[in-house]
């Protein structure tokens, strides 16, 4: 057996690949802590983001490059999980828009465009309540992926708008299905004239995203607070789903009153987990929980951005 010479010399400990901040160049690290982040107006400190996910699950999901959370995942045609989730633009939302209302607050769609095509009612119930628009792609199951080619995945993209703007609807950012893009998704958003997107769960406050075509505004995903990896994926209970809306909204907002920086808790809701008759009043429970914390307030979009402009003016 022979011996094994390890390397010697100056050179062995030089790494010249290994750079000060991210293995990228999307965006610099921050002290996400000690920079302005957000600034609110009039009294609001907090600002909470209710997503709402108006999804179609399509019967025919192919799995590539995998398959969603909550997509059909059974021999075609699989009934019983396509009217669970149809369940939700039906009847669902409706108990959701209901809660919203009755304590003034808004949310933004996160819209499938093939939800607005095929439920063109369903569309103009969204833009009646106020909510904005967040073009969260083609449906649940069209994926942006690495294996897509370029062509494909622009035309995606280009259809998902064309179908969001036929329907009356204006779409204010962009949301990949399942949290899912290619190295070229960004870039390509950017070309197609949108300006955020919402896909990146590693903060709590906007920032730039850097691309070929210049920037794009990277808005809070929410991947922890949200009921389909809560409650459909780690099966925890409707208390325990409560508790964490409750508890991260408190803790932001002692936090802004502790340190005088503004904050953004980001939450992402499914109608057909959340607008079911036996959690619809859990729901009710934390848009109470957030009403009464002073200095919270239900924001949007163009509030959002508004705010993160703010701070670095």
């Amino acid at each position: 057996m022979s011996k094994q010479i390890l390397p010697t010399g100056p050179d062995y400990l030089e790494t010249p690949l290994r750079r000060e901040g991210p293995d990228h160049d999307f965006f610099p690290w921050r002290d996400t802590w000690a920079e302005k982040r957000l600034r609110w107006d009039c009294d609001t400190t907090l600002g909470i983001w209710i997503q709402v996910a108006v999804e179609w699950f399509p019967l025919n999901i192919t799995g590539t490059p995998f398959l969603p959370i909550g997509a059909p995942n059974r021999p075609w045609p699989d009934s019983e999980t396509y009217t669970q989730r149809d369940y939700g633009n039906r009847v669902g939302i409706f108990r959701m828009m209901d809660a919203l209302s009755a304590w003034g607050m808004t949310a933004s769609a996160f819209l499938n465009a093939r939800v607005a095509a095929r439920y063109p009612a369903l569309a103009r119930e969204i833009a009646k309540e106020g909510w904005d628009v967040v073009a969260a792609g083609l449906d649940a199951g069209a994926i942006h992926h690495e294996g897509l080619t370029e062509k494909t995945e622009q035309a995606m993209i280009t259809e998902a708008l064309t179908l969001l703007r036929q329907q009356g609807l204006t779409p204010v950012a962009w949301h990949s299905p399942s949290w899912s893009q290619s190295p070229r998704t960004p870039d390509l958003l950017v070309k197609a004239g949108l300006s955020a997107m919402a896909d990146w769960g590693n903060d709590e406050a906007p920032y730039q995203h850097m691309t070929a075509s210049g920037p794009i505004t990277s808005l809070p995903a929410a991947f922890e607070l949200c009921d389909r990896e809560i409650i459909a994926n780690r099966q925890n209970s409707l208390a325990d789903f409560e508790s964490a809306m409750i508890v991260a909204a408190q803790r932001l907002a002692r936090e802004a009153e502790e340190t005088g920086q503004h904050r953004l808790l980001t939450i992402n809701l499914s109608p057909w987990i959340m607008g079911q008759p036996f959690r619809i009043a859990g729901f009710e429970r934390i848009l109470d929980a957030f009403a009464a914390i002073e200095g919270a307030k239900a924001v949007q979009v163009a509030e959002i951005l508004a705010a993160s402009q703010a701070a670095h003016d």
